[in-house]
Protein backbone atom coordinates (compact mmCIF):
# COMPACT_ATOMS: atom_id res chain seq x y z
CA UNK A 1 0.00 0.00 0.00
CA UNK A 2 2.62 2.57 1.02
CA UNK A 3 4.65 1.37 -1.59
CA UNK A 4 1.68 2.15 -4.38
CA UNK A 5 1.42 5.83 -2.27
CA UNK A 6 5.32 6.32 -2.87
CA UNK A 7 4.38 5.42 -6.92
CA UNK A 8 2.09 7.67 -7.22
CA UNK A 9 3.44 10.43 -5.73
CA UNK A 10 6.86 10.20 -8.02
CA UNK A 11 4.37 10.15 -10.75
CA UNK A 12 2.79 13.22 -9.72
CA UNK A 13 6.03 14.97 -9.52
CA UNK A 14 7.36 13.58 -12.25
CA UNK A 15 4.30 14.80 -14.41
CA UNK A 16 4.13 18.10 -12.61
CA UNK A 17 8.12 18.78 -13.75
CA UNK A 18 7.75 17.05 -16.82
CA UNK A 19 4.90 19.62 -17.86
CA UNK A 20 6.65 22.76 -15.77
CA UNK A 21 10.12 21.95 -17.97
CA UNK A 22 7.74 21.27 -21.50
CA UNK A 23 6.28 25.25 -20.77
CA UNK A 24 9.87 26.00 -20.31
CA UNK A 25 11.46 24.53 -23.43
CA UNK A 26 8.04 25.44 -25.61
CA UNK A 27 8.81 29.28 -24.37
CA UNK A 28 12.43 28.80 -24.91
CA UNK A 29 11.41 27.73 -28.55
CA UNK A 30 9.06 30.53 -28.95
CA UNK A 31 11.73 33.45 -28.13
CA UNK A 32 13.90 32.13 -29.98
CA UNK A 33 11.62 31.67 -33.11
CA UNK A 34 10.95 35.43 -32.53
CA UNK A 35 14.48 36.45 -32.28
CA UNK A 36 14.98 34.08 -34.94
CA UNK A 37 12.31 36.20 -37.38
CA UNK A 38 13.18 39.53 -35.46
CA UNK A 39 16.76 39.23 -37.01
CA UNK A 40 15.63 38.55 -40.45
CA UNK A 41 13.09 41.60 -40.45
CA UNK A 42 16.29 43.67 -39.39
CA UNK A 43 18.55 41.98 -42.09
CA UNK A 44 16.25 43.12 -44.48
CA UNK A 45 16.25 46.81 -43.56
CA UNK A 46 18.83 49.21 -45.15
CA UNK A 47 21.56 50.45 -43.32
CA UNK A 48 20.09 53.44 -42.86
CA UNK A 49 17.64 52.01 -40.63
CA UNK A 50 19.68 49.89 -38.76
CA UNK A 51 22.88 51.99 -37.90
CA UNK A 52 23.00 55.56 -36.27
CA UNK A 53 25.47 57.50 -37.82
CA UNK A 54 27.45 59.12 -34.50
CA UNK A 55 30.71 60.47 -36.67
CA UNK A 56 30.92 64.04 -35.94
CA UNK A 57 30.82 65.46 -39.77
CA UNK A 58 27.89 62.77 -40.23
CA UNK A 59 30.07 60.77 -43.16
CA UNK A 60 27.07 58.22 -43.60
CA UNK A 61 24.43 60.95 -43.90
CA UNK A 62 23.31 61.51 -47.20
CA UNK A 63 22.40 65.32 -48.15
CA UNK A 64 19.05 65.58 -49.73
CA UNK A 65 20.89 66.27 -53.17
CA UNK A 66 22.44 62.64 -53.35
CA UNK A 67 18.98 61.19 -51.66
CA UNK A 68 17.17 62.79 -55.21
CA UNK A 69 20.09 61.52 -57.38
CA UNK A 70 19.97 58.23 -55.98
CA UNK A 71 16.16 57.93 -55.93
CA UNK A 72 15.58 59.17 -59.66
CA UNK A 73 18.13 57.04 -61.23
CA UNK A 74 16.29 54.91 -64.14
CA UNK A 75 19.43 52.62 -65.04
CA UNK A 76 21.06 49.93 -63.44
CA UNK A 77 24.00 51.35 -61.86
CA UNK A 78 27.02 49.48 -60.19
CA UNK A 79 29.08 50.59 -57.30
CA UNK A 80 32.43 48.28 -57.73
CA UNK A 81 34.78 48.65 -54.75
CA UNK A 82 38.07 47.62 -55.82
CA UNK A 83 40.16 46.22 -52.91
CA UNK A 84 41.34 42.90 -51.78
CA UNK A 85 39.42 40.46 -49.65
CA UNK A 86 39.50 41.35 -46.29
CA UNK A 87 40.72 44.76 -46.65
CA UNK A 88 37.49 46.62 -47.95
CA UNK A 89 37.55 49.97 -46.34
CA UNK A 90 34.18 49.91 -43.55
CA UNK A 91 33.68 53.98 -44.43
CA UNK A 92 33.43 53.38 -48.06
CA UNK A 93 31.25 50.06 -47.70
CA UNK A 94 28.93 51.89 -45.78
CA UNK A 95 28.61 54.96 -47.90
CA UNK A 96 27.99 52.54 -50.81
CA UNK A 97 25.35 50.93 -48.79
CA UNK A 98 23.55 53.61 -48.03
CA UNK A 99 23.20 54.57 -51.98
CA UNK A 100 21.53 51.27 -52.53
CA UNK A 101 19.37 51.46 -50.09
CA UNK A 102 18.10 54.26 -52.34
CA UNK A 103 17.39 52.68 -55.57
CA UNK A 104 16.49 49.15 -56.81
CA UNK A 105 18.78 50.25 -59.86
CA UNK A 106 21.79 50.86 -57.43
CA UNK A 107 24.13 47.75 -56.74
CA UNK A 108 27.17 47.47 -54.52
CA UNK A 109 29.22 44.71 -55.35
CA UNK A 110 33.48 44.15 -53.74
CA UNK A 111 35.72 42.69 -56.45
CA UNK A 112 39.32 41.92 -55.59
CA UNK A 113 41.50 42.32 -58.96
CA UNK A 114 43.91 39.96 -57.36
CA UNK A 115 41.61 37.34 -57.99
CA UNK A 116 39.62 38.30 -60.65
CA UNK A 117 42.13 39.60 -62.91
CA UNK A 118 40.21 40.05 -66.09
CA UNK A 119 37.53 42.32 -64.69
CA UNK A 120 39.07 45.41 -65.65
CA UNK A 121 39.71 44.66 -68.97
CA UNK A 122 37.97 47.03 -71.04
CA UNK A 123 38.08 49.96 -68.76
CA UNK A 124 40.20 52.32 -70.19
CA UNK A 125 41.82 52.91 -66.36
CA UNK A 126 44.77 54.64 -65.58
CA UNK A 127 47.33 52.22 -64.00
CA UNK A 128 48.02 54.90 -61.39
CA UNK A 129 44.52 55.82 -60.28
CA UNK A 130 43.89 52.74 -59.28
CA UNK A 131 44.51 52.59 -55.60
CA UNK A 132 43.17 50.09 -53.28
CA UNK A 133 39.33 50.46 -52.25
CA UNK A 134 38.95 52.80 -55.07
CA UNK A 135 34.91 52.60 -56.49
CA UNK A 136 34.51 52.05 -60.17
CA UNK A 137 31.17 53.59 -61.19
CA UNK A 138 29.06 52.23 -63.97
CA UNK A 139 25.94 52.53 -66.30
CA UNK A 140 25.94 50.41 -69.17
CA UNK A 141 29.84 51.02 -70.37
CA UNK A 142 29.71 54.62 -69.34
CA UNK A 143 31.93 54.55 -66.11
CA UNK A 144 33.58 56.79 -64.07
CA UNK A 145 36.75 55.56 -61.63
CA UNK A 146 36.54 57.60 -57.92
CA UNK A 147 39.81 57.28 -56.60
CA UNK A 148 40.58 56.46 -52.86
CA UNK A 149 42.16 59.87 -52.92
CA UNK A 150 39.28 61.79 -54.15
CA UNK A 151 37.19 59.90 -51.24
CA UNK A 152 40.25 60.50 -48.19
CA UNK A 153 41.36 63.94 -49.71
CA UNK A 154 44.27 65.43 -47.92
CA UNK A 155 46.01 69.15 -48.27
CA UNK A 156 49.40 70.09 -47.32
CA UNK A 157 50.29 73.36 -46.11
CA UNK A 158 53.57 74.70 -46.21
CA UNK A 159 54.61 76.50 -42.83
CA UNK A 160 57.40 79.26 -43.88
CA UNK A 161 57.84 80.24 -39.83
CA UNK A 162 58.68 76.61 -38.83
CA UNK A 163 59.87 75.13 -42.28
CA UNK A 164 57.26 72.46 -41.27
CA UNK A 165 53.68 71.27 -43.46
CA UNK A 166 50.48 70.34 -41.94
CA UNK A 167 48.09 68.52 -43.30
CA UNK A 168 44.06 68.45 -42.84
CA UNK A 169 42.07 65.35 -44.61
CA UNK A 170 38.34 65.86 -45.55
CA UNK A 171 36.13 63.22 -46.26
CA UNK A 172 35.00 63.65 -50.01
CA UNK A 173 32.82 60.64 -50.59
CA UNK A 174 29.71 61.71 -51.10
CA UNK A 175 30.85 64.75 -53.35
CA UNK A 176 32.91 61.85 -55.83
CA UNK A 177 30.10 59.42 -55.17
CA UNK A 178 26.93 61.36 -55.92
CA UNK A 179 28.51 63.02 -59.02
CA UNK A 180 30.10 59.86 -60.45
CA UNK A 181 26.45 58.89 -60.41
CA UNK A 182 25.09 61.41 -61.99
CA UNK A 183 27.49 61.71 -64.81
CA UNK A 184 27.34 57.75 -65.62
CA UNK A 185 23.51 57.58 -65.44
CA UNK A 186 22.74 61.06 -67.43
CA UNK A 187 22.65 62.01 -70.88
CA UNK A 188 22.92 65.55 -71.06
CA UNK A 189 25.62 67.12 -69.31
CA UNK A 190 26.19 71.34 -68.70
CA UNK A 191 29.54 73.00 -70.74
CA UNK A 192 30.91 76.45 -69.69
CA UNK A 193 33.16 78.54 -71.52
CA UNK A 194 35.47 80.96 -69.92
CA UNK A 195 35.41 84.47 -72.13
CA UNK A 196 39.21 85.34 -73.07
CA UNK A 197 40.62 88.38 -74.82
CA UNK A 198 40.38 91.13 -71.89
CA UNK A 199 42.88 90.22 -69.60
CA UNK A 200 40.46 87.73 -67.53
CA UNK A 201 42.16 86.28 -64.82
CA UNK A 202 42.53 82.37 -65.50
CA UNK A 203 40.03 80.24 -62.91
CA UNK A 204 42.14 78.47 -60.43
CA UNK A 205 42.61 74.66 -61.08
CA UNK A 206 40.52 73.89 -57.63
CA UNK A 207 37.17 75.51 -59.49
CA UNK A 208 37.71 73.95 -62.55
CA UNK A 209 38.98 70.14 -60.68
CA UNK A 210 35.56 70.97 -59.23
CA UNK A 211 33.48 71.62 -61.81
CA UNK A 212 34.78 68.05 -63.25
CA UNK A 213 33.40 66.69 -60.43
CA UNK A 214 30.25 68.30 -61.38
CA UNK A 215 30.23 66.90 -64.34
CA UNK A 216 30.70 70.62 -66.07
CA UNK A 217 32.90 70.62 -69.01
CA UNK A 218 35.01 74.07 -69.19
CA UNK A 219 36.57 75.30 -72.36
CA UNK A 220 37.40 78.68 -73.66
CA UNK A 221 35.45 81.30 -75.87
CA UNK A 222 36.99 84.19 -77.67
CA UNK A 223 34.05 86.57 -78.81
CA UNK A 224 36.52 88.44 -81.14
CA UNK A 225 36.68 85.58 -83.17
CA UNK A 226 33.02 83.55 -82.55
CA UNK A 227 30.53 84.97 -84.97
CA UNK A 228 28.04 83.55 -82.05
CA UNK A 229 27.91 81.69 -79.05
CA UNK A 230 28.04 77.90 -79.52
CA UNK A 231 25.04 76.09 -79.03
CA UNK A 232 26.26 73.86 -76.37
CA UNK A 233 27.00 76.73 -74.05
CA UNK A 234 24.89 76.59 -70.33
CA UNK A 235 26.77 79.39 -69.01
CA UNK A 236 29.71 82.07 -69.94
CA UNK A 237 32.10 82.85 -67.08
CA UNK A 238 33.72 85.97 -67.31
CA UNK A 239 36.30 86.03 -64.64
CA UNK A 240 37.77 89.42 -63.46
CA UNK A 241 38.07 90.87 -66.89
CA UNK A 242 41.32 93.84 -67.11
CA UNK A 243 39.35 95.57 -69.75
CA UNK A 244 35.84 96.48 -71.20
CA UNK A 245 34.25 94.23 -73.96
CA UNK A 246 33.27 95.58 -77.19
CA UNK A 247 30.22 96.28 -78.81
CA UNK A 248 29.76 93.63 -80.95
CA UNK A 249 30.59 91.15 -77.62
CA UNK A 250 28.69 93.07 -75.65
CA UNK A 251 25.18 92.60 -77.84
CA UNK A 252 25.83 88.81 -78.25
CA UNK A 253 26.21 88.53 -74.09
CA UNK A 254 22.98 90.67 -74.28
CA UNK A 255 21.06 88.97 -76.74
CA UNK A 256 22.10 85.10 -75.30
CA UNK A 257 20.82 86.09 -72.14
CA UNK A 258 17.39 87.41 -73.34
CA UNK A 259 17.62 83.56 -75.33
CA UNK A 260 17.61 82.28 -71.62
CA UNK A 261 21.77 81.88 -71.60
CA UNK A 262 23.47 82.57 -68.47
CA UNK A 263 26.54 84.31 -67.03
CA UNK A 264 28.87 84.46 -64.12
CA UNK A 265 30.35 87.35 -63.56
CA UNK A 266 33.42 88.06 -61.24
CA UNK A 267 34.94 91.18 -61.33
CA UNK A 268 37.82 93.46 -59.28
CA UNK A 269 37.86 96.87 -59.00
CA UNK A 270 36.46 98.75 -61.98
CA UNK A 271 35.52 101.78 -62.22
CA UNK A 272 31.95 102.31 -64.02
CA UNK A 273 33.11 105.03 -66.88
CA UNK A 274 36.00 102.38 -67.75
CA UNK A 275 33.21 99.65 -69.05
CA UNK A 276 30.58 100.96 -70.38
CA UNK A 277 29.79 98.16 -72.85
CA UNK A 278 30.38 95.48 -69.91
CA UNK A 279 27.75 97.66 -67.91
CA UNK A 280 25.15 97.26 -70.49
CA UNK A 281 25.36 93.66 -70.39
CA UNK A 282 24.39 93.49 -66.66
CA UNK A 283 22.16 96.41 -66.51
CA UNK A 284 20.00 94.47 -69.16
CA UNK A 285 19.88 92.36 -66.08
CA UNK A 286 18.72 94.80 -63.44
CA UNK A 287 22.20 95.85 -62.21
CA UNK A 288 24.65 98.14 -62.35
CA UNK A 289 27.94 99.54 -60.69
CA UNK A 290 29.04 102.04 -57.95
CA UNK A 291 32.48 104.43 -57.47
CA UNK A 292 34.38 103.12 -54.31
CA UNK A 293 35.73 100.09 -52.22
CA UNK A 294 33.40 98.71 -49.33
CA UNK A 295 34.78 99.23 -46.23
CA UNK A 296 32.98 97.79 -42.84
CA UNK A 297 33.31 99.25 -40.00
CA UNK A 298 31.27 97.15 -38.02
CA UNK A 299 33.85 94.61 -36.27
CA UNK A 300 31.66 91.48 -36.26
CA UNK A 301 31.28 91.60 -40.36
CA UNK A 302 34.85 91.98 -41.04
CA UNK A 303 38.12 89.88 -40.86
CA UNK A 304 40.24 90.50 -37.66
CA UNK A 305 42.22 93.77 -38.36
CA UNK A 306 41.00 94.08 -42.67
CA UNK A 307 38.00 96.03 -42.53
CA UNK A 308 38.19 95.81 -45.95
CA UNK A 309 38.29 92.03 -45.95
CA UNK A 310 34.29 91.49 -45.69
CA UNK A 311 32.31 88.96 -43.95
CA UNK A 312 29.01 89.97 -45.71
CA UNK A 313 25.36 89.00 -44.40
CA UNK A 314 24.29 85.77 -46.96
CA UNK A 315 20.82 86.05 -47.55
CA UNK A 316 18.93 83.48 -48.76
CA UNK A 317 18.84 81.96 -52.40
CA UNK A 318 18.95 78.24 -53.02
CA UNK A 319 22.78 78.37 -53.89
CA UNK A 320 23.44 80.23 -50.07
CA UNK A 321 21.06 78.74 -48.34
CA UNK A 322 23.39 75.37 -47.42
CA UNK A 323 26.44 77.53 -47.02
CA UNK A 324 23.43 79.61 -44.25
CA UNK A 325 22.39 76.03 -42.59
CA UNK A 326 25.85 75.25 -42.26
CA UNK A 327 26.40 78.22 -40.48
CA UNK A 328 29.86 79.31 -42.87
CA UNK A 329 30.69 82.69 -43.45
CA UNK A 330 31.57 84.16 -46.85
CA UNK A 331 35.21 86.43 -47.28
CA UNK A 332 35.16 89.10 -49.83
CA UNK A 333 37.76 90.83 -50.21
CA UNK A 334 38.18 94.47 -52.29
CA UNK A 335 34.37 94.59 -53.06
CA UNK A 336 32.62 97.47 -54.68
CA UNK A 337 28.40 97.84 -54.52
CA UNK A 338 26.59 96.45 -56.88
CA UNK A 339 23.06 98.56 -57.13
CA UNK A 340 19.73 97.73 -58.65
CA UNK A 341 19.30 99.39 -62.67
CA UNK A 342 15.36 100.25 -62.72
CA UNK A 343 13.88 99.41 -66.25
CA UNK A 344 15.19 96.08 -66.83
CA UNK A 345 12.57 94.14 -66.17
CA UNK A 346 14.74 91.46 -64.16
CA UNK A 347 14.03 90.20 -61.06
CA UNK A 348 16.97 90.71 -58.71
CA UNK A 349 18.31 89.06 -55.83
CA UNK A 350 20.63 90.12 -53.29
CA UNK A 351 23.21 87.63 -51.87
CA UNK A 352 25.74 89.36 -50.07
CA UNK A 353 24.70 92.50 -48.22
CA UNK A 354 27.13 94.63 -45.55
CA UNK A 355 25.97 96.31 -42.39
CA UNK A 356 24.20 99.55 -41.87
CA UNK A 357 27.79 101.08 -40.65
CA UNK A 358 29.96 100.17 -43.75
CA UNK A 359 30.85 102.64 -46.24
CA UNK A 360 32.79 103.39 -49.79
CA UNK A 361 36.13 104.87 -50.28
CA UNK A 362 36.07 107.25 -52.82
CA UNK A 363 39.66 107.05 -53.43
CA UNK A 364 39.26 103.13 -54.34
CA UNK A 365 42.42 101.54 -54.92
CA UNK A 366 44.34 105.07 -53.99
CA UNK A 367 43.46 105.41 -50.28
CA UNK A 368 45.89 105.99 -48.05
CA UNK A 369 43.57 104.84 -45.20
CA UNK A 370 40.75 102.54 -44.24
CA UNK A 371 39.56 105.18 -41.75
CA UNK A 372 35.94 106.81 -42.96
CA UNK A 373 36.80 110.89 -44.65
CA UNK A 374 34.70 113.40 -46.40
CA UNK A 375 33.74 112.27 -49.74
CA UNK A 376 33.06 108.36 -48.69
CA UNK A 377 29.48 106.76 -49.37
CA UNK A 378 27.42 105.42 -46.53
CA UNK A 379 26.00 101.61 -47.08
CA UNK A 380 24.47 99.12 -46.72
CA UNK A 381 25.47 97.71 -49.80
CA UNK A 382 25.42 95.06 -51.93
CA UNK A 383 28.49 93.04 -53.17
CA UNK A 384 26.77 89.82 -54.59
CA UNK A 385 23.43 89.07 -56.60
CA UNK A 386 21.55 86.66 -59.04
CA UNK A 387 18.82 88.03 -61.30
CA UNK A 388 16.78 86.44 -63.93
CA UNK A 389 14.86 87.66 -66.38
CA UNK A 390 12.33 85.01 -68.32
CA UNK A 391 14.75 82.00 -68.83
CA UNK A 392 18.01 83.91 -68.66
CA UNK A 393 20.30 84.10 -65.70
CA UNK A 394 23.22 86.64 -64.08
CA UNK A 395 25.09 85.61 -60.87
CA UNK A 396 27.75 88.61 -59.99
CA UNK A 397 30.54 88.74 -57.50
CA UNK A 398 32.13 92.16 -57.43
CA UNK A 399 35.11 91.07 -55.05
CA UNK A 400 39.01 90.74 -56.06
CA UNK A 401 39.78 87.54 -54.78
CA UNK A 402 36.85 85.93 -53.75
CA UNK A 403 37.98 82.34 -56.03
CA UNK A 404 41.74 82.60 -54.86
CA UNK A 405 42.34 79.45 -53.11
CA UNK A 406 43.95 80.88 -49.59
CA UNK A 407 40.63 83.36 -49.29
CA UNK A 408 38.61 79.95 -49.79
CA UNK A 409 40.74 78.30 -47.49
CA UNK A 410 39.81 80.94 -44.66
CA UNK A 411 36.33 80.66 -44.66
CA UNK A 412 36.40 76.37 -45.09
CA UNK A 413 35.55 76.46 -48.82
CA UNK A 414 32.13 78.54 -48.21
CA UNK A 415 33.19 80.91 -51.27
CA UNK A 416 33.92 78.24 -53.92
CA UNK A 417 30.63 76.44 -52.97
CA UNK A 418 28.47 79.95 -53.31
CA UNK A 419 30.36 79.78 -57.48
CA UNK A 420 29.30 76.23 -57.69
CA UNK A 421 26.35 76.39 -56.39
CA UNK A 422 25.42 79.27 -59.01
CA UNK A 423 27.06 77.36 -61.99
CA UNK A 424 24.86 74.54 -61.26
CA UNK A 425 21.58 76.99 -60.14
CA UNK A 426 22.25 78.44 -63.79
CA UNK A 427 22.35 75.11 -65.44
CA UNK A 428 19.55 73.79 -63.89
CA UNK A 429 21.56 70.83 -62.14
CA UNK A 430 19.77 71.79 -58.93
CA UNK A 431 20.31 68.11 -57.09
CA UNK A 432 23.90 68.27 -58.01
CA UNK A 433 24.26 71.85 -55.56
CA UNK A 434 28.05 71.05 -54.53
CA UNK A 435 28.12 69.12 -51.53
CA UNK A 436 30.69 69.52 -49.12
CA UNK A 437 33.48 67.43 -48.31
CA UNK A 438 33.21 66.22 -44.40
CA UNK A 439 36.29 67.17 -42.58
CA UNK A 440 38.02 64.62 -40.59
CA UNK A 441 40.23 67.02 -39.08
CA UNK A 442 39.45 70.05 -37.34
CA UNK A 443 37.50 72.74 -39.92
CA UNK A 444 39.05 76.58 -39.86
CA UNK A 445 37.77 79.33 -37.27
CA UNK A 446 37.07 82.47 -38.72
CA UNK A 447 35.79 84.86 -36.25
CA UNK A 448 35.08 88.54 -36.70
CA UNK A 449 37.20 91.69 -35.71
CA UNK A 450 34.97 92.37 -32.32
CA UNK A 451 34.92 88.54 -31.56
CA UNK A 452 38.24 88.15 -31.62
CA UNK A 453 38.91 90.89 -29.22
CA UNK A 454 36.39 90.00 -26.96
CA UNK A 455 37.87 86.41 -26.64
CA UNK A 456 41.16 87.99 -26.59
CA UNK A 457 40.18 89.74 -23.37
CA UNK A 458 38.86 86.64 -21.75
CA UNK A 459 41.01 84.36 -22.40
CA UNK A 460 44.55 86.28 -21.58
CA UNK A 461 42.93 88.42 -19.47
CA UNK A 462 40.00 87.48 -17.37
CA UNK A 463 40.55 84.07 -17.06
CA UNK A 464 43.81 84.18 -15.55
CA UNK A 465 43.29 87.03 -13.13
CA UNK A 466 40.01 84.81 -12.11
CA UNK A 467 42.36 82.08 -11.28
CA UNK A 468 45.43 83.93 -9.52
CA UNK A 469 42.09 85.70 -7.44
CA UNK A 470 40.95 82.50 -6.64
CA UNK A 471 44.52 80.43 -5.63
CA UNK A 472 45.20 83.71 -3.65
CA UNK A 473 41.27 83.17 -1.61
CA UNK A 474 42.56 79.37 -0.76
CA UNK A 475 45.81 80.21 0.16
CA UNK A 476 44.96 83.07 2.33
CA UNK A 477 42.07 80.55 3.95
CA UNK A 478 44.53 78.01 4.73
CA UNK A 479 46.85 79.94 6.22
CA UNK A 480 44.20 81.32 8.93
CA UNK A 481 43.46 77.91 9.78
Amino acid sequence: MSENKERNGLRKLFGSRFRAGSYSAFAAIIVIVIAILANMMVNTLPDSATQLDLTSGSIFTLSEQSKRIASSVSKDVDLYLLASTGYEDDTILRLLNRYADLSGHIRVTCVDPNTRPTFLQGYELSISRLYENSVLVDCGGRYRLVGYDEIYVTDYEMDYYSYSYTTTTTFNGENALTNAIHYVSSDDLPKAYTLTGHGESELPSYITEAMALDNMEVDSLSLMTAESIPEDATAIIINIPASDINEDEAKLLTDWLASGGSIALTTGYMSPDKIPNLLSVVQSMGMTLDEGIVIEADSQMHYPRYPHYLLPDIQSHEITDAIIDGGYYILAPLSQSITEYAGSGAEVTWLLNTSDSSYAKAAALNMTTTSREDGDTDGPFHVAAVSEKGDGKLLWVSSDGFLEQGIDQVVSGANSDLYLNGLNWMGDQTESISIRAKSLDGETLTVPDAESSFWSIVLIGIIPVLLSAFGFIIRIRRKRR
